[in-house]
């Protein structure tokens, strides 16, 4: 009797055990570095940005305000810790100039952002993008009236910041951008500081 009894008992238990046994998901590893708040909008999903910055000019122009605006796809998460976002940003900027001269260039960027969690809701993140800008300048002549024109140019964008969460849904950005026009004489224009305010 006690033969029949002991497996009946091992039977019984087996079932008990695996129920009682903590279950693993696959999902463990990805969970930690995808769900970042930092890292902006989880994949499938899109962010937006509002981003004020002090634009430094080439020689002949003064610094000048520049006012951002930026939405991003959440594309695929590279790994636990990196993620990459597709989008565009828009920008507005001007500036004063020596002899009356005045310019301000309003541009709309495709843009590409591989974004890298450091820490809990601290990231770092580096983009690129190629798009169009219309760039606008005039002079004032005083008695003789004013003069202006408007080129239409092909603008490269690159740069990179840092993300901090300050809640689930909003993230404190700040950055360091350069924009390169194709317009002759128009040189480099470097963005910095900025500062910004990402929602998701």
């Amino acid at each position: 009797m006690r033969l029949l009894v002991i497996p009946l008992l091992a039977l019984l238990a087996a079932p008990l055990a695996a129920r009682a046994a903590p279950r693993s998901t696959g999902r463990t590893s990805m969970s930690t570095g995808s769900s970042d708040p930092s890292l902006g909008a989880p994949v499938g999903a899109i962010d937006y940005s509002v981003l004020l910055s002090l634009e430094l000019a080439p020689s002949g122009y003064n610094a000048g305000p520049r006012f951002t605006g930026e939405a991003m796809y959440g594309f695929i998460d590279l790994s636990p810790q990196a993620r990459l976002s597709l989008g565009g940003r828009g920008a507005f900027s001007y500036h004063g100039g020596d002899f009356n001269y005045s310019l301000w260039i309003v541009e709309a960027v495709p843009d590409a952002k591989l974004t890298f969690a450091l820490a809990p809701n601290l990231s770092v993140y580096g983009d690129l993008g190629l798009g169009l800008a219309v760039l606008h300048t005039s002079i004032d002549l005083g008695a003789f009236g004013s003069t202006s024109d408007n080129t239409l140019a092909v603008t490269f964008q690159f740069g990179g910041g840092v993300s901090y969460a300050v809640s689930p849904n909003m993230n404190l950005l700040g950055e360091l951008r350069f924009d390169i026009y194709s317009r002759s004489g128009s040189s480099t224009f470097i963005s910095i500081p900025t500062v910004g305010l990402q929602f998701h």
